[in-house]
């Protein structure tokens, strides 16, 4: 009977393993009919926005997975890959507004979405802003818009009201500085962040730059002669007597860890750089103001669409990769990552959940709000980039005339580029 009741016990074992054994080879299989997506995160601090929206896709199917992927340097990755055929799925970009972006589109790397599903929910207000020669070659998230970071809780506790003019920005950065304060804080060692903070107080005044680049371009006009220009080099430079010392020696990650733990009152950067702020610092009291005009002058705020996603025609999985975006298309999807990213979305229907852009919101709902769509040929841009520090370190003025002039001369140069550009953007 032992003998029986053995063999009866080696059976019962030998078919559970065999079951086992039927399940693991179903599970494999099931694996192995599952697509896997590249997505190349342009953003750092764009990778946990990143990982809430794939989760939320993953929990919705089961046949995609997306595979998110950073490195340091983004575009010479990409660079290399599209010349090995072996570009990702799916890519994260800036808009047409950024030489990068541009250049991809102008070589065919990016898939037209004209006519896909992704696109059927799209604010049609942004769609002139992401169309290139007839095509939509991405599809857009979220905008971003640049300003100056105001630390609510340390403005309070000084008596300080939020500056609403420039000639306020500098009577309160001066009073800052009476006490032995710091008011801005900069991160001059990034030429991009440089560059930026200059935009960012040329476009609160001119808005779009679009009209006066073609002027440039065509010899109608220069940059060392245009009294916006000038004026906002000499705001950009002025607010600089109100830094932190070091602050060609401070680069982007530094100067975010600096303002997160309260060591100025004023940050000039853009909405990308909110979550990395909470990040560093949960409690932070933020409003992210455009920068303030001087008294009799026009309030703008320029909007970029500046978290996109293309789907490489280097990809083996388009269809895939459209059900993907096609899921970010709805509302509720595509708010996980504007929410996390703390900007507005760009389908309709949106909730907007944006608690530190009061003033941004006002200036929506009075008309001020411009957006920019095409940015500078490439050798161009990477000149006005490269070359902008040598303004901070010259206080003569010798380097601003110089690196003027030779913008000036680099646009016309390539001023046809531009041309082509402008005409088919849109």
């Amino acid at each position: 009977m032992r003998g029986k009741h053995l063999v009866a016990c080696l059976a019962a074992v030998f078919c559970m393993g065999g079951i086992l054994c039927a399940c693991q080879r179903q599970e494999n299989a099931e694996e192995a009919r599952k697509v896997s997506l590249e997505l190349m995160v342009r953003k750092r601090e764009d990778m946990e926005s990143m990982r809430l929206v794939t989760e939320a896709f993953h929990r919705a199917q089961d046949e995609i997975e997306i595979i998110l992927n950073f490195v340091p340097n983004v575009d010479t990755e990409l660079k290399i890959r599209a010349m090995e055929g072996t570009l990702p799925d799916l890519i994260q970009v800036n808009g047409l507004q950024a030489r990068e972006c541009m250049e991809f589109v102008q070589g065919g790397y990016f898939r037209d979405l004209t006519g896909e599903a992704c696109m059927e929910q799209v604010r049609d207000d942004l769609l002139p802003y992401i169309s290139y020669d007839g095509t939509m070659p991405f599809f857009p998230m979220t905008l971003s818009y640049e300003g100056i970071y105001v630390n609510e809780e340390l403005m309070a506790e000084a008596g300080y009201e939020i500056p609403r003019t420039y000639e306020e920005l500098i009577e309160t950065a001066c009073d800052i500085q009476s006490k032995g304060q710091t008011a801005f804080l900069f991160s001059d060692r990034d030429d991009w962040s440089v560059r930026m903070c200059w935009e960012n107080i040329e476009t609160a005044r001119r808005g779009s730059s679009k009209e006066f680049w073609e002027l440039v371009a065509e010899g109608e006009a220069s940059f060392e002669m245009d009294p916006v220009t000038l004026s906002s080099l000499d705001r950009m430079k002025e607010i600089r007597e109100f830094g932190q010392p070091n602050a060609l020696q401070t680069g982007y990650d530094e100067a975010v860890s600096a303002y997160a733990a309260g060591e100025a009152y004023f940050f000039v950067q853009g909405s990308w750089c909110y979550q990395a702020l909470l990040q560093k610092n949960a409690k932070l009291q933020l409003q992210l103001i455009p920068f303030p005009v001087a008294d009799g002058e026009e309030q703008h705020v320029t909007f970029w669409a500046d978290s996109n996603l293309a789907v490489s025609t280097q990809s083996s999985h388009p269809r895939e990769a459209l059900k993907f975006l096609e899921f970010l298309s709805n509302p509720e999807n595509l708010e996980i990552y504007a929410n996390a990213q703390h900007t507005f979305g760009c389908v309709e229907d949106m909730e907007n959940v944006v608690p530190y852009a009061d003033e941004v919101r006002n200036l929506a709902e009075q008309g001020k709000v411009v957006y920019e769509a095409v940015g500078l040929p490439g050798e161009v841009s990477r000149f006005r980039d490269e070359s902008i520090q040598e303004i901070l370190l010259d206080p003569s003025g010798e380097a601003q005339l110089r690196y003027l002039q030779e913008y000036t001369e680099k646009l016309r140069e390539y001023g046809d580029d531009y041309l082509e550009m402008e005409g088919r953007t849109g």
